[in-house]
């Protein structure tokens, strides 16, 4: 019995050790094409976010290898430690310029009651988050201008044991507009961020096609209003309130934030004195250009966003969600896939005043709040180019904007166990830093960021986007 045992074991622990190194491999990929991005996408994630694990597995079989002269796990794990040590080599080198704005000894002034918060070191096995922090569910923080229903959002406080440093953070979910929903994954990193002593208000806004992308943005404008009229109750400074999104959600806080007192995202029963700026905005990986977004949707996926095949199976996948609750039910495919389009009412050629409108990337001012962005260089949308583009641009109209490009890293990397994905804790990480600085640090370089735009800068509304 035992001989029949070893042979087994050795089978399987070879088909360990090279799953593991392939988990590795795939990590480096970078296919060209649209598909082959999209096939891996959920393997890259997988990858990134276990690859401390990968690197301790690839270790422990390449050592067993010389032990049992195992050729073939000697050269698995070989492949796989370096790989997974080359990754986290890779993801720690990728250092905000914050010197750029702040000065090279800005760590030197930091409080020391502070520095356990925010100068840990730049790479840490697992997320410092204490396992439950008081907060409040499901507070209505306005009436959705499209369908009249309560807005709804959760609020993360700072535990009893720490004192609130008075600024907050409103977070956004991604999901492409269409699916998603507040506290989406993101609870380590709320209570992070709460055991800091900040505030945190997850909103849920409308999805399309219940609402328009304008609507949208005017309903997280209303969660910025709605927390600058409840300061007092919950001991926060106005002054100090900074949006967080990723993906969609990035999208909305960044035009929520570039584009003050525009009539196109004007919140309902707002008035002419509503104060909607905010301190900062952090944005994960967010589309900045649609026109780009478009041209690139077509490039990669056109074969497959016009294939009726593949439209069949969308409408299945549809269905599965709106099942569960993930996406609304008058949410419908149309006779192709191409969601922008459809969202939009038209292509950049039909309308391109509205793809203009929609684009944060066309409300750069020198007023425009400091923005710290993160971006994975792997991300099959393609979101890498156009925000460089915006970094540069941001950078030249004198707006502190701090741009963050992570290796190998696929779209939604920080969503997937933040508690001990590297480049997700490296994200939260330098967060933690940007958020001390653009609260704390006095004085602020940018002396002009919380100025107002006149409406008259920005492009008009048009009438299919605003009615």
């Amino acid at each position: 019995m035992f001989m029949m045992i070893r042979p087994v074991a050795r089978a399987l622990s070879t088909f360990f050790f090279l799953a593991s190194a392939l988990a590795s491999v795939v990590l480096h990929l970078h296919p060209r094409g649209g598909l082959a991005s999209l096939i891996i996408w959920v393997p890259k994630v997988v990858s990134a976010t276990f690859t401390p694990v990968l690197l301790g597995v690839n270790a422990v079989g390449m050592l067993l290898g010389f032990f049992r002269r195992q050729w073939l796990w000697i050269g698995a794990g070989a492949v796989g430690t370096s790989l997974s040590l080359h990754y986290i080599y890779q993801i720690q080198k990728a250092t905000p310029a914050f010197d750029r704005y702040f000065g090279d000894d800005w760590e030197t002034r930091v409080p020391p009651e502070l520095r356990p918060g925010i100068l840990p070191r730049r790479w840490s096995m697992l997320l410092r988050a204490p396992a439950d922090v008081p907060r409040e569910f499901n507070v209505s923080i306005g009436k959705s201008p499209s369908t009249g229903r309560d807005i709804l959002a959760n609020i993360w406080l700072p535990p009893e044991d720490v004192q609130p440093n008075g600024a907050a953070l409103i977070y956004v979910h991604g999901g492409a507009w269409v699916y998603g929903d507040k506290d989406d994954t993101r609870r380590p990193a709320f209570r992070h961020a709460a055991a800091q002593g900040y505030l945190v208000l997850d909103v849920a806004y409308t999805l399309w096609p219940e609402s328009t992308l304008p609507d949208m943005v005017k309903e997280v404008k209303m969660a910025v209003l709605w927390l600058k009229q409840h300061a007092g109750r919950y001991h926060i400074d106005p002054e100090h309130i900074t949006l967080v999104g990723a993906s969609a959600g990035a999208h909305l806080a960044l035009l929520a934030a570039y584009a003050i007192g525009h009539p196109a995202f004007a919140p309902p029963d707002a008035g002419e004195d509503a104060d909607e700026r905010v301190r900062a905005v952090v944005a994960y990986y967010p589309p900045v250009d649609f026109r780009a977004m478009y041209a690139d949707l077509e490039e990669q996926f056109g074969g497959m966003i016009y294939n009726r095949r593949a439209i069949v199976v969308a409408n299945r996948a549809l269905s599965a969600l709106k099942k569960l609750g993930y996406v609304p039910e008058s949410y419908q495919l149309g006779e192709d896939l191409n969601m922008i389009r459809q969202m939009l009412g038209g292509s950049p050629e039909d309308i391109p005043e509205v793809y203009d409108l929609l684009s944060p990337c066309t409300y750069v001012s020198s007023r425009n709040p400091p923005t710290l962005f993160f971006q994975g260089t792997d991300d099959f949308f393609r979101f890498a180019a156009p925000l460089r583009r915006l970094h540069r641009r941001l950078q030249q109209a004198g707006v502190i904007s701090i741009h963050v490009e992570f290796p190998y890293t696929p779209h939604g990397f920080d969503l997937f166990l933040p508690q001990i994905s590297p480049v997700a804790l490296r994200s939260i990480l330098e967060q933690d830093r940007f958020l001390y600085l653009i609260n704390f640090a006095n004085p602020l370089p940018q002396d002009n960021w919380q100025g107002r735009l006149s409406p008259s800068r920005h492009p008009s509304a048009p009438r299919s986007m605003t009615s």
